[in-house]
């Protein structure tokens, strides 16, 4: 019971991390990524990453498979830097390119999209004094991250309704198969102009845009734990950097 409660109070410490910090850190990964020049400062790297997952109380087979679009342009690149530039190299570039994707997905399990978004609000914050239009960006950015889980709610339900109707998604020829999921497109189509158009209702009804101050229902600031763990992170991926 109490290794359980240790586990999962250092799960709910790494999701609690400031947004800006998952931000910085992952960038900052990234970058030592792309500097690493040995197989082993990419297996530290990969490992790093490992535990930061276990930690957080990730699935590292699930964060393999919500990376599967990847595999086949690492395949490519893999062929392509093989015959070009040596094997090696091209290991080198796909292994740098999974571990960022694996990362990137990581930080979207660990984080909502609303924390994000609104630190990211507050990184891009020094552009809006340039006249950039930081909080609408990162609106539609926020917009954007909720409307996946929908649409793929919305396929789901009209390929069930049209199942049931007769519709041909399996068993058939490969024509069949795709007039049916292209009848599939006007009605999911239709479902997201109604639920973006509700959107826009509600975001007016809440009188969105009729002041250029962003207001939050939980303001934090950065605290102590916050540059600890940037700074741990930091040191971390200047180290394996460097091997």
């Amino acid at each position: 019971m109490v290794e359980n409660r240790q586990r999962y109070s250092l799960a709910e410490g790494i999701r609690a991390v400031d947004g800006r910090v998952k931000i910085a850190l992952l960038v900052a990964y990234s970058v030592a990524l792309l500097l690493a020049s040995s197989f082993w400062g990419l297996g530290v790297a990969a490992a790093v990453l490992v535990v930061v997952m276990l930690a957080g109380k990730l699935s590292v087979g699930r964060i393999a498979r919500d990376a599967s679009f990847v595999y086949v342009i690492c395949a490519f690149l893999l062929v392509y830097h093989g015959s070009t530039q040596g094997w090696s190299s091209g290991a080198m570039v796909v292994a740098r390119i999974v571990l960022l994707v694996w990362a990137s997905l990581a930080l979207m399990v660990l984080s909502t999209p609303t924390e994000l978004t609104d630190a990211l609000r507050k990184v891009l914050a020094p552009l809006g004094r340039w006249g950039l239009p930081v909080r609408d960006f990162t609106t539609a950015l926020s917009i954007a991250l909720r409307f996946i889980p929908l649409l793929a709610e919305e396929l789901a339900a009209v390929r069930a309704a049209q199942a049931s109707r007769g519709a041909a998604f399996e068993g058939s020829g490969v024509s069949v198969r795709l007039r049916a999921y292209g009848g599939m497109m006007t009605p999911v189509l239709v479902g997201l102009f109604r639920r973006a158009d509700r959107l826009a209702q509600a975001m007016d009804a809440r009188c969105f845009g009729a002041t250029d101050a962003p207001t939050s229902l939980a303001e934090r600031g950065l605290t102590l734990r916050d540059g600890g763990v940037f700074l741990v992170g930091v040191i971390v991926c200047c180290a394996f950097a460097l091997l």
